[in-house]
């Protein structure tokens, strides 16, 4: 049994006095002692979690590494409890000083990070307006939290240049997934639209998920959203939704064994045919030898 326990800083909202909120957790591992400047990683599971109104002092990344969908309630800016789940691999991103209440009643198997703002804009030059998210699968910051986690169960021997190169990865991907802080956008969306765009795609993967519906999210015409959403990402909110399909896709072929048939339809494809159609057009290949070649 460890007896390590968690340093992840949590205040109660209005004040600055860290609190133990986690102290029941059982942590396997933490970056306490590997030098790491302005980041702070543990790797830690905990059965139910119930706090409310609690901040982080710096801004909260959490992996989920749970092998299974993870539910539990967040109280919404109404005060109702509203059930929200985190898929495997997933993310929970909160803002340092943001304040947010959770309720959850299993066990919780994580990989968590506080980076301090300062940190990053000493790095990357802006700061961030970031936004939370839960459940969000991002391209860059999954895989970079995924090598934080082995580093820090593996005792920090990447050292120090190791952490700083993360935290750069993290500070210039939250900038382009949030935007600068107090920077007007120019014809584009902004941080928090994208935000709720991704949150909406990402929840609603297996489903009909229309431009109208999105456009409506970010109180925008289809039209606008259309051409503001193709500035600030490059590609039109169709694309974008498929590719996310296709990324959910890709990761199901890797690691489970469900029939692609089953995939497809969890992806929001009509059928297996349209999905292997997809998939060959954007990776080259089809999902079958695909799948073959990671076995």
């Amino acid at each position: 049994m460890s007896d390590l326990q968690s340093e992840l800083s949590f205040a109660k909202q209005g004040s600055k006095q860290a609190l133990p909120t986690l102290a029941h957790a059982k942590i396997f591992a933490t970056s306490k002692t590997y030098g790491w400047d302005g980041i702070y990683a543990e790797v830690g599971e905990n059965q139910g979690w119930h706090v409310e109104d609690m901040v982080p002092v710096g801004h909260y990344i959490a992996i989920s590494r749970d092998t299974e969908d993870f539910h539990f309630k967040v109280r919404d800016a109404a005060g109702a409890w509203v059930p929200v789940v985190m898929k495997p691999g997933s993310l929970w991103i909160q803002p340092a000083h943001q304040p947010f209440s959770f309720d959850v009643q299993t066990m919780a198997r994580w990989c968590g990070v506080i980076v301090q703002p300062a940190k990053l804009k000493a790095l990357v030059g802006s700061e961030s307006a970031v936004e939370p998210v839960i459940g969000l699968h991002d391209e860059v910051l999954t895989p970079v939290m995924q090598a934080i986690c082995a580093e820090v169960l593996r005792g920090g021997s990447s050292g120090r240049k190791f952490a700083e190169a993360m935290t750069l990865v993290i500070g210039t991907q939250l900038l382009r997934l949030f935007g600068e802080a107090n920077a007007a956008p120019k014809g584009g969306i902004t941080g928090r639209q994208l935000r709720l765009v991704a949150d909406h795609v990402d929840q609603r993967i297996d489903r009909d998920i229309s431009v109208e519906k999105l456009a409506q999210l970010v109180g925008l015409s289809e039209a606008h959203f259309a051409r503001a959403f193709k500035q600030t990402t490059g590609v039109s909110p169709h694309k974008y939704v498929t590719e996310r399909r296709l990324e959910r896709g890709k990761r199901l072929l890797a690691d489970t064994q469900d029939s692609i048939a089953q995939i497809a339809l969890d992806c929001g494809f009509a059928d297996q045919a349209h999905f292997a159609r997809s998939f060959a057009q954007h990776y080259g290949s089809s999902p079958s030898v695909l799948r073959k070649s990671i076995v």
